[in-house]
């Protein structure tokens, strides 16, 4: 089974759609004895930065979603931490911003979770807004996903988020494309963005470069996998924030995992 970002390359260079895994890889019991174990596990840098934000994701409903999208048969660990990052910052940026209608860009949708953790945010506020949310794997085509609900057979990620509809119908827009042609996408400003799509040098500027001038002060830049495990990522997001004058906290919360918050000055 290939890993998400490994697919995205792999769609990349050939452009028929290809499925995560050929079949479910574990029974409902396996997915569900990973996700006691991941849900189980405590991130005090994660609830200083929620605290920071003066915010916090509902555990329960977060979870829940977890189960369903984050919630995978690979090798490493599972942590989906980056929701409760995601959600906090966006909070925080919506309540320093009144009213004001947010345009989100996310690249590297996978089964929706980061997607419906910022559109939780944005319910949660009260506010206005859209996320354009970006990946090359398609939204209205049967697959399996390497998730819980698998063992059901192949869906649609329509499907697999049939949960949140309500959320997805008010707040999300689903693009299927090479993320680096995001300049191609009518998007005047860009209050915050979310890049976490192919965890390359070359492809993390090509999304920032598309988006860089629809960003002013305040707004915020939200890199996932900030970690030595994809040093591409890193020199990306080191660079960007030099070049570009933006401010960053790094969050870890593990020796292989660091997300990094950088807002424009």
């Amino acid at each position: 089974m290939l890993g998400l970002h490994r697919l995205a390359q792999a769609l990349r260079s050939n452009d028929s759609a290809a499925p995560l895994c050929a079949a479910p890889l574990g029974s409902e019991a396996d997915y569900l004895r990973l996700w006691e174990d991941a849900k189980s596990k405590t991130y005090p840098e994660i609830d200083e930065y929620e605290q920071e934000r003066g915010a916090a994701i509902d555990r329960e409903w977060f979870d829940q979603l977890a189960l369903l999208t984050q919630v995978v048969i690979k090798r490493s660990s599972i942590c989906y931490q980056h929701g409760r990052v995601l959600y906090a910052a966006l909070s925080r940026y919506l309540r320093d911003r009144n009213n004001q209608h947010l345009n989100i860009v996310e690249t590297g949708t996978a089964r929706g979770f980061s997607t419906l953790c910022m559109a939780r945010a944005l319910w949660d506020a009260g506010a206005s807004g859209k996320i354009a949310s970006f990946d090359v794997l398609p939204h209205g085509e049967a697959m399996y996903w390497n998730c819980y609900r698998d063992v059901d057979g192949p869906r649609t990620r329509a499907d697999l988020l049939s949960d949140y509809t309500e959320l997805i119908e008010r707040y999300v827009v689903f693009h299927r494309g090479d993320t680096r042609k995001l300049a191609h996408v009518s998007i005047p400003r860009v209050h915050v963005a979310f890049l976490d799509s192919v965890h390359t040098y070359d492809h993390v500027v090509a999304e920032h470069a598309a988006i860089r001038g629809r960003q002013h002060a305040g707004d915020v830049l939200v890199f996932d996998d900030y970690s030595a495990a994809y040093p591409g990522v890193v020199k990306a997001a080191d660079e960007i924030c030099h070049t570009y004058a933006y401010t960053s906290k790094c969050i870890a919360v593990s020796a292989s995992r660091r997300y990094l918050v950088a807002e424009k000055q």
